[in-house]
């Protein structure tokens, strides 16, 4: 793996380098103790309902399915490994946690996470990342299938062709036809020093097909977004030149016709190394909204923009009001726009914030949700919205300042 993989994260609480970010190790260590957050009630109108996870649980998901959410996650398990589970919120109960996957073998990290996506025909496809040689990034994303709503999974084997020990992930999936388009990093051609690649697979029943090229040079290890559109599908994602400049494109990927890669902005990010700072992309309708991160000249800042065709042509971007912004950033569909999630900086971790994008794309005020730890330990939060358009929005974040270890938290807010 090349030397420039990783940096300071410019994105906490000041502008001063901080020591090596290493964002393929574990949030907390199981048993560990987490930093001491004074906690926040939630905002009116928002309800808890504790999610089935064990203590030390870290790298949730979160998506929407029909009026409630599927969420993942990752717990520890002794005496050594971990297990990926999978649980139901039906609008008012969490249904009993099943293990999709639970082993020594588990590539368990706070940022490539597992995940889980329903396909037209009902069925459940779940995801999770395996070790595939002694490297620290060699891994493969593996692939398994549930017909009876996610009370057993099928192993259907590995989502991508290459087998070669290097590293494979940061999934995102959405339907498309009958079946499930994932997209994924795959790096194939960082053992002989080239890029990471952005790849993606249709998968059809127990059918996964073969993988297509998107991208031939991706940041190494920034999350992949994807949205499902009305003829096809579409994904955001960091880009890497030659140059080092790793701004956020979009690609949209119509049915039966050319891949149309989009710059939502040029931010111009020159940064030798991974942020671990993916971009957040939602539709609504014929709207689509994207939200990221970046600090060129070391200033950090968020931003989003919108499009109203479908992604064909972008606004100007409008930027996300934080005073110390750290980004993992989150966007769901809500009533006629859109709702937008983030961690902002606080003394001594983060808060989680959450703003709604107004009818010209602008960020309205922000209301904190919660607070949490700072670095990994505050993982990455995800928000969903569940009905048409937005019923039910849904937070599912680490809470990293629980005694003795971080625990899940996950709340909702119907719409009005």
């Amino acid at each position: 793996m090349r030397a420039s993989r990783f940096l300071p994260l410019l994105i906490l609480l000041s502008l001063a380098p901080l020591p090596a970010h290493e964002p393929h190790k574990p949030a907390l260590p199981a048993g560990s103790a987490a930093v001491a957050v004074a906690a926040i009630p939630l905002p009116e109108g928002w309800v808890e309902s504790r999610p089935p996870a064990g203590a030390g649980a870290f790298a949730p998901m979160l998506v929407a399915d029909g009026d409630g959410f599927l969420a993942t996650w990752i717990e520890p398990v002794t005496p050594a490994g971990h297990r990926v589970r999978i649980a139901r919120w039906d609008g008012r109960f969490w249904t009993f946690p099943a293990t999709i996957r639970e082993g020594a073998g588990l590539f368990a990290n706070w940022a490539d996470v597992p995940g889980v996506v329903r396909a037209p025909d009902g069925a459940l496809y779940a995801w999770w990342l395996e070790k595939s040689g002694p490297d620290t990034y060699a891994y493969d994303v593996r692939l398994a299938r549930s017909t009876d709503q996610g009370r057993t999974f099928e192993p259907l084997g590995t989502l991508h062709e290459d087998r070669s020990p290097v590293e494979h992930g940061f999934v995102s999936a959405v339907r498309e036809r009958a079946g499930v388009r994932f997209y994924f990093l795959d790096g194939r051609a960082t053992a002989g020093g080239g890029p990471m690649q952005l790849r993606t697979v249709l998968v059809e029943g127990d059918r996964i097909g073969p993988s297509e090229l998107v991208d031939e040079s991706v940041c190494d290890c920034c999350a992949t977004a994807a949205v499902e559109l009305a003829n096809g599908s579409a994904v955001a994602y960091r880009d890497r030149t030659a140059g080092e400049i790793r701004d956020v494109q979009v690609v949209l990927r119509p049915e039966g016709a050319a891949p149309l890669t989009q710059a939502p902005a040029k931010d111009g990010w020159k940064i030798a190394g991974c942020p671990v700072n993916g971009p957040a992309l939602a539709a609504n309708g014929s709207q689509l909204a994207v939200a990221w991160f970046s600090a060129p000249g070391d200033r950090p800042r968020m931003a989003v923009a919108r499009s109203a065709d479908g992604g064909a042509n972008w606004s100007a971007p409008e930027s996300v009001v934080s005073s110390k912004p750290m980004g993992q950033l989150a966007l769901a569909p809500l009533d006629a726009g859109f709702a937008l999630s983030w961690l902002e900086g606080i003394p001594g971790g983060s808060e989680l914030r959450l703003a709604r994008l107004e009818g010209s794309g602008k960020p309205g005020p922000s209301q904190a949700i919660a607070r949490t730890g700072a670095g990994r330990s505050a993982g990455i939060p995800r928000l969903a919205a569940a009905g048409k358009p937005g019923k039910r929005l849904a937070l599912l974040w680490v809470d990293a300042g629980s005694p003795n270890a971080p625990i899940l938290r996950f709340a909702t807010l119907p719409a009005n």
